[in-house]
């Protein structure tokens, strides 16, 4: 199931986003008719992708251009996609979504420079937790194609988020939501790598008979990633200096002071 661990808590059993290309492409399956997909009395080619910045702020936005020529011997339409595949975001999202497209009207061997704006909100994502449209630093792909299925060119560009988003660190966060949050991050860090140590001790995961799965058959932070820390701590709590519901507090009230 493509919404298998969830997000913010909750694992829904439904489609959600994965309807159409979004489902396809994100589990690798061929389409006989991909989204975007069209029949054609002439050909087209691209060559010559572009962005007018490889590194910008969301606010800023970037702009995606390509040369786009008509191969064939009568005139023809070609519709120009553009696809954004965000590499790595806090919640399940599609492999790619289409963010933009222009049509373009050619002769026979013309060729014309497509561009293609791409906004905020074709990096953003809404995040029900925050209550609003949200943007991540990271990667993302640009990818540039006559249909889903059919992409020509790939590039990738950085974003910067400009967003000073609160903390939502609660006692039921899982560890994976305590490292994804800067401030979570920074606070129970330095634990991470010692709660990790005794997990991989506990269930048998680094032993050599066994490597990084254990004898559960399966990578034990794999699955603790995605349980509340107070419930990971439970298992180590004889090793730990105080309770693990008062070590959870702790590290609540140090996130929630840098408010």
């Amino acid at each position: 199931y493509l919404n298998w661990p969830g997000g913010a808590g909750e694992v829904r059993y439904g489609e959600g986003l994965f309807i159409g290309y979004r489902y396809y492409d994100t589990k690798e399956m061929l389409v006989q008719f991909p989204f975007g997909y069209g029949l054609s009395y002439t050909s087209f080619a691209y060559s010559n992708p572009q962005v007018s910045s490889t590194t910008f702020k969301d606010v800023e936005g970037v702009t995606v251009a390509v040369d786009v020529t008509n191969t064939g011997d009568v005139t023809g339409k070609e519709t120009v996609q553009v696809y954004v595949h965000d590499r790595q975001s806090g919640l399940v999202r599609p492999y790619k979504e289409l963010k933009g497209f222009a049509k373009v009207d050619l002769q026979p061997g013309e060729t014309k420079t497509v561009s293609i704006p791409l906004d905020f909100r074709a990096f953003a994502y809404y995040h029900s937790e925050y209550r609003q449209w949200i943007t991540e630093d990271g990667q993302f792909d640009i990818l540039i194609g006559a249909s889903a299925a059919d992409i020509r060119h790939s590039l990738t560009v950085t974003l910067e988020s400009t967003l000073d988003l609160p903390c939502i660190l609660d006692k039921e966060s899982t560890i994976r939501e305590w490292m994804a949050d800067p401030r979570g991050r920074a606070v129970f860090g330095p634990f991470y790598a010692q709660m990790e140590a005794e997990a991989r001790k506990m269930f048998g995961g680094g032993d050599e008979r066994y490597g990084n799965d254990g004898a559960i058959g399966m990578d034990i932070m794999e699955m603790f990633n995605d349980m509340p820390l107070v419930s990971v701590l439970m298992f180590q709590q004889q090793a730990l200096p105080v309770h693990p519901e008062d070590m959870v507090a702790g590290l609540l009230q140090q996130v929630h002071n840098e408010n």
